[in-house]
């Protein structure tokens, strides 16, 4: 019986040092608490498993013609959005999975052609069913950063900021770091927002364009935080 108690007291003390670590480590604590990847976790998406022709394995698509392509001037893989007159507004494609919280993401594009609104954008935070989510995206119009929300699949404004017209044909990169409601924004390396939002919480990540846009994308990473 004695030989019990003290093995019994040793596992109250494991588990009591665990929780006290967990708790000096909120984004570990919250991974473990909600079911998320631990904190530092990197995802990549090179598409080198996809089948080529076809959309991305675990992924839904919301207007266009996705496929994974082979990129003629390298020996990688891009995702390309091909569609350019189909009658919808916006076309993106969200990931079903991971799931992520605090986060920090980002994607290259480059857009071939457009002529209504040439844009590209990156999103995050997206739900299961891809309809509610945050979108940041690059437009050649305006020449702006705009941040917006998705509301079941509906786009609202928040912010917006000037940044070098995108050329056609030219690499760019969208990144965003979001620690519980506070979200950076960078574009091609340069902090130009931030922005305070606690609408969602979790969620999946993914890509978009809009109108006319042909848009290639490579490089698309996520890091849980």
């Amino acid at each position: 019986m004695r030989g019990i108690g003290v093995g019994t007291r040793g596992r109250t003390r494991t588990a009591l040092a665990a929780a006290v670590l967990l708790a000096t480590l909120p984004g570990a604590a919250r991974a473990a608490r909600e079911h998320l990847p631990l904190p530092g976790k990197v995802y990549a998406w090179s598409f080198q498993a996809d089948t080529l022709g076809q959309k991305p394995t675990h992924s839904m698509t919301f207007g266009g013609s996705w496929q994974v392509v082979e990129d003629s001037t390298s020996a990688s893989r891009l995702l390309s959005q091909a569609e350019s007159d189909d009658g919808v507004a916006y076309h993106y494609l969200s990931f079903t999975r991971p799931t992520l919280a605090d986060l920090d993401a980002s994607v290259r594009f480059r857009i071939r052609s457009g002529e209504i609104d040439p844009s590209a954008g990156l999103l995050f935070q997206m739900d299961p069913k891809g309809k509610s989510g945050y979108l940041v995206r690059a437009t050649t119009r305006n020449s702006e950063i705009a941040f917006h929300y998705l509301l079941n699949g509906r786009r609202r404004d928040v912010k917006f900021a000037k940044i070098p017209t995108p050329e056609p044909g030219s690499w760019h990169t969208i990144a965003v770091s979001k620690r519980r409601s506070l979200v950076r924004v960078t574009y091609d390396g340069q902090e130009v927002m931030t922005v305070r939002d606690d609408r969602f919480s979790k969620g999946t990540v993914g890509v978009w364009t809009e109108d006319d846009t042909l848009v290639d994308f490579a490089d698309l990473t996520a890091t849980a935080r």
